[in-house]
């Protein structure tokens, strides 16, 4: 017979089993971090030594030790309080806040850096059943509530992790569930990292395709000669080289004034970096008038245009382009290009997205505040170009083979993120009881 469920008093758990506790987690462990320590840089770290744990370092519900930096014997005494063991709970509290992890394999010391939090239950509560716990949408919604309103950087303070309230079993049904949770888990994760590792070959394969195809042509028995770029290597004989300042104008945009709410409520997209994500732009969340095009420095590009992210932090890892779809405006932060009758647009965007990686340390300015391209180092860029007539045909079927790939790599995503979200609502539902395990009751 099923147990009566009663209500938990804690609007986003619902109900629970009657038998089930909710308490605050600071009545069910002791919770550490580091005080003081005061001046510790990273210039005190070593090759060898008691390990320092620090955010970074966690993976895969653990800690990994190889990643670890490590400090004196002096520094690690200081705080005997967070001298880790194995079997600690620990959680970050700052940079990428609510990771987790149950530490295991350590041999030899280990302390904590400011970022982390080690969790220690007391008895009757279990470490795992806990692990569990701060994954799920239990903890994720106190969270999340805990910091509406916050647009700085977020953390996760002592003060009111203690407070946070979570539902339990018996002691035997907790390390059941944990058990249980670890089991089912392990093999969803499993599915997860498969499907991550097809979209990732997906990912390579499109990259290498383009690559090929834009520096070799369609044609693999034409002569070829030395490009005299040393990243490109050979290509077709036929195709000429030539810098991207003699075959393209660069147009810079603007963002109009906020404070003029008429410019921002016109029908003329306006582009930021964020919304350069796909090959096509059709439509942007900010739109702007014809006013507002006339008080500043921006400009309304045809449909066509090709537009490059030039100030962002995902310069770091990626140069985002596009092409619009529609007439369109652009920020400070992009450049347009106007490009002459030997360069096709499309065929230029493949390029820059075949030969990403390499460009990146090629005309990304020296690390500053915020990653941006330099102008000089794109304009003196020196690129292929094919007649006009086979830069179509290559873009062609780019555009026919990309398209099928990147239908197969989001066919995988969606799969991946109903698996994600199948174990999002596993955790969930029994570490709140609301589904139980058989062995255990």
């Amino acid at each position: 017979m099923a147990e009566q469920m009663k209500e938990s008093g804690v609007s986003w758990i619902g109900t629970i089993p009657e038998s089930w506790g909710i308490k605050r987690i600071k009545y069910m462990a002791h919770l550490k971090g580091r005080i003081g320590w005061q001046g510790l840089t990273s210039d005190e770290y070593i090759d060898e030594g008691p390990y320092l744990i620090t955010g970074i370092d966690f993976k895969n519900g653990g800690i990994d030790w190889n990643n670890c930096v490590h400090i004196t014997e002096e520094r690690w005494a200081e705080a005997p309080e967070i001298h880790i063991k194995n079997g600690d709970l620990l959680i970050t509290k700052d940079g990428t806040v609510g990771k987790v992890a149950v530490v295991s394999d350590l041999y030899g010391k280990a302390s904590l850096n400011s970022g982390v939090l080690v969790i220690r239950t007391i008895e009757k509560y279990d470490r795992k059943f806990l692990y569990w716990v701060l994954q799920s949408e239990e903890f994720w919604t106190w969270f999340r509530l805990k910091n509406a309103g916050n647009s700085t950087i977020i953390h996760l303070y002592q003060n009111d992790f203690a407070e946070f309230s979570y539902t339990f079993p018996e002691f035997i049904e907790q390390q059941a569930i944990a058990d249980f949770l670890d089991k089912e888990c392990a093999q969803i994760d499993s599915i997860a990292a498969d499907l991550e590792k097809q979209i990732e070959l997906l990912q390579q394969y499109k990259k290498s395709l383009i690559t090929e195809t834009v520096t070799k042509g369609l044609d693999k028995s034409v002569p070829m000669k030395d490009s005299g770029i040393e990243w490109i290597g050979d290509i077709p004989n036929h195709w000429k080289i030539n810098r991207v300042r003699h075959l393209a104008k660069l147009c810079s945009g603007a963002t109009p004034s906020k404070d003029s709410l008429t410019y921002w409520e016109g029908t003329i997209p306006w582009i930021s970096s964020q919304e350069v994500k796909t090959d096509k732009i059709m439509d942007t969340s900010l739109h702007i008038s014809e006013d507002a095009i006339r008080s500043c420095s921006t400009q309304l590009m045809p449909t066509g245009t090709l537009v490059m992210v030039v100030r962002s932090g995902i310069l770091q890892h990626t140069i985002p382009v596009a092409l619009l779809g529609v007439p369109a405006t652009i920020n400070q932060d992009i450049k347009a290009f106007q490009f002459s009758d030997e360069m096709l647009p499309a065929f230029f965007k493949y390029y820059i997205q075949g030969q990403n990686d390499t460009l990146l340390n090629i005309i990304i300015k020296d690390k500053t505040t915020v990653e941006s391209v330099d102008n000089n180092l794109l304009l003196s860029l020196k690129v292929m170009v094919p007649p006009i007539r086979e830069q179509q045909e290559i873009v062609k079927l780019l555009d026919q083979k990309c398209y099928t790939i990147e239908t197969i790599i989001n066919k995988k995503r969606k799969q991946l993120s109903i698996i994600q979200e199948h174990k999002k609502s596993l955790i969930y539902e029994y570490v709140t009881g609301k589904k139980r395990v058989k062995e255990a009751q």
